[in-house]
């Protein structure tokens, strides 16, 4: 491979060394035309800027890391996604971490980031205060539907959880529902609680009691399953099913499905996350819908802002609005189903 110089470069196409620097760098001044001639010759030579070094001169590495809790879940996986697309076309490389809810691993991971120089990091969930501890050291972070409160500590961009909660509640209450069940993952997190609240909210001003069918269980499809199940057998008398995400409504689904009980008819079910299977289960799935790609780029417009200004000062939180999507296991207004 022959090696060339920004400087060689530069020779070759009659331009100065700093166009060249410009088109590396994308930060403009220069017609198209020349930023064309100057990718034409990088890609000729096969240039690659040697990112160690120009970190030291700038002290920028021109990269970024994500943490994800789980890069299995659909979720997780459309925000990081979503955030990369907005910084590769910015000129960044992405490193993304997937800890897969291992707090051990979450530590040796915030570590490898912490070598690497990250430029930034947006923490999608995870333990807060492992990533607290690289905030200390001035890296500008952004926390995507925090697990727990931050009191104004980090930047946020979330869902707004609580009115997902309260819309879905309303909606089952508004199709007829009056004893509905709670199925919640057991973790004490914040979007969790957050859709709790608004599941009582919604049950108050209807006149309910809003701790009466509560259900904390493990974010599972078969726990879910069994604990309907175990429900029905019981003799328990309920009418609609609110499911803190939509693994735990499939789960719900399934036991209603084996003890032959109609949907909607006799139980109406909404979940929460719009996954892409809740468009293909049977019934199809009402749920909340979570806008994973705004939230990703959100995540990513704040983050680029704090790394440019250097501002450790967090902006306020930015809450992404959710919608009903209205499918199958819900009624209409008028009592038909969809």
């Amino acid at each position: 491979m022959v090696k060339i110089t920004i400087k060689e470069i530069a020779n070759i196409l009659n331009v100065s060394t700093a166009t060249v620097s410009r088109v590396l760098n994308n930060a403009g001044g220069y017609s198209e035309e020349t930023k064309t001639r100057v990718l034409d010759v990088l890609d000729q030579y096969n240039y690659q800027t040697n990112a160690l070094a120009k970190g030291l001169r700038t002290n920028r590495t021109n990269s970024i890391g994500v943490v994800l809790p789980d890069m299995t879940n659909e979720y997780f996986a459309k925000i990081a996604i979503s955030i990369e697309e907005f910084f590769v076309s910015k000129g960044y490389t992405i490193n993304i971490y997937n800890v897969n809810e291992d707090a051990n691993k979450e530590k040796l991971m915030m570590r490898d980031l912490d070598s690497r120089g990250v430029d930034g990091l947006i923490y999608v969930s995870g333990n807060l205060n492992t990533a607290l501890n690289i905030y200390e050291k001035n890296i500008p972070i952004v926390a995507v539907n925090q697990l727990q409160s931050l009191d104004d500590q980090l930047p946020v961009v979330e869902s707004d959880n609580l009115m997902g909660g309260y819309l879905a509640t309303k909606t089952l209450l508004e199709r007829g529902s009056k004893r509905i069940i709670l199925l919640r993952d057991e973790r004490d997190i914040q979007p969790i609680n957050q859709r709790h609240h608004g599941f009582s909210k919604a049950l108050q001003e209807f006149g309910y009691d809003s701790d009466l069918f509560v259900h904390h269980i493990p974010f599972n499809v078969e726990r879910a399953e069994s604990n309907v199940q175990q429900l029905i057998e019981r003799g328990i008398n309920f009418d609609g099913i609110f499911a803190s995400s939509d693994l735990l409504a499939i789960g719900a689904l399934k036991a209603l499905h084996r003890s032959g009980i109609q949907i909607p008819d006799e139980v109406q079910v909404i979940g929460f996350d719009n996954i892409t299977f809740s468009q293909y289960s049977y019934p199809t799935l009402s749920t909340i819908h979570q806008d994973t790609r705004a939230l990703g780029m959100k995540a990513a417009e704040l983050l680029l802002k704090s790394m440019e200004c250097r501002q450790k000062k967090p902006i306020s939180t930015m809450v992404i609005p959710v919608t009903l999507m209205e499918r199958e296991s819900t009624r209409c207004l008028d009592g038909k189903q969809f």
